[in-house]
């Protein structure tokens, strides 16, 4: 059974990036679930909120790894344009995607479309939501006034990783589905 469903993941091709896709999606989904139960204070104190504080920022430093990891990984094996051809003004990807898309098909992942660019945010998004995190922790930790801004803006980008995070699980089940149908469905005669 796991061996199934370890076939119908995408990026058969590459066993360390879906291992390290599948671990960012784990330490996210935890950070999501458990930051509803952190607190400042927690983090000089003894208990149950100080260990789940603890595990949310000890878990966030390895998902600042994680982030580096994965876009290090993007950026050897495709290049910048691949992921952020938008960046160049070049949304021929995008276009060339709508249109796919408009005809009722999948588009295929390729340079500068919507797979890749979308893959290319969320890598951003990662960074930018765990290193504000750190930041604030740095900050927090030497008292710093700036603490308070930044985990408000922490708090902000949150939302994004957030709908990051559902959407992009959604679409890759969806396409798993499509996948599946696709494969098993009897072929049409025209």
């Amino acid at each position: 059974m796991k061996s199934r469903i370890w076939n119908r993941l995408p990026h058969e091709y590459a066993p360390f990036f879906r291992a390290l896709h599948i671990v960012v999606a784990l330490l996210i989904f935890s950070q999501i679930i458990n930051s509803n139960f952190t607190e400042t204070e927690a983090l000089t104190e003894h208990g149950l909120d100080a260990v789940i504080t603890w595990v949310h920022v000890i878990s966030g430093f390895g998902l600042i790894i994680c982030g580096f990891m994965l876009l290090g990984w993007m950026m050897t094996r495709r290049g910048f344009t691949y992921y952020f051809a938008w960046a160049k003004l070049d949304f021929s990807g995008i276009k060339q995607d709508i249109n796919t898309l408009m005809k009722y098909r999948l588009p295929e992942s390729h340079s500068g479309g919507i797979a890749s660019t979308v893959q290319g945010l969320g890598v951003l998004a990662l960074l930018c939501v765990a290193m504000s995190g750190g930041l604030w922790f740095l900050l927090n930790a030497v008292k710093s006034d700036l603490a308070d801004t930044i985990i408000g803006w922490h708090k902000f980008l949150t939302t994004f990783i957030e709908v990051y995070f559902y959407a992009h699980g959604a679409m890759g089940v969806l396409h798993l589905l499509i996948e599946r149908y696709k494969n098993h469905s009897p072929a049409i005669n025209g």
